[in-house]
């Protein structure tokens, strides 16, 4: 649930909702998901629009895993990715958001070499 510190916060970034770069992922390939419209709902407050799913191993963030070389590294990474624009046409990234440091949470257990890589 998002305090009224978080939503000033967001609301300050003045972020473009139709340049949102970042589209869902699944680890499934199902090509009646690559378009999808969302916010149809009643509930959504005219908040609708049109996105799709990716499959996981195509995601930006799948790449940046590819390329770490250090828990540091991938937190530094997954900050500059773009997320957004902002309505004056500036990127908006994870590290604006607030989000790298959950998201090398998140990933912290992949960079440990697999059984095949050791």
């Amino acid at each position: 649930e998002f305090t009224q510190e978080d939503m000033a916060r967001a609301a300050r970034l003045n972020i473009d909702k139709s340049t949102v770069t970042w589209r869902r992922v699944l680890d499934t390939n199902d090509r009646f998901l690559r378009a999808v419209t969302i916010g149809q709902g009643p509930a959504e407050k005219g908040y609708n629009g049109e996105t799709g799913f990716d499959i996981t191993v195509a995601s930006e963030i799948m790449a940046v895993l590819a390329l770490t070389t250090s828990l540091g590294d991938m937190r530094e990474r997954l900050g500059r990715m773009v997320v957004a624009s902002d309505m004056d046409g500036n990127p908006v990234t994870a590290e604006d958001l607030n989000i790298a440091g959950a998201l090398t949470v998140l990933m912290k257990d992949a960079i440990e070499p697999t059984l095949m890589q050791t």
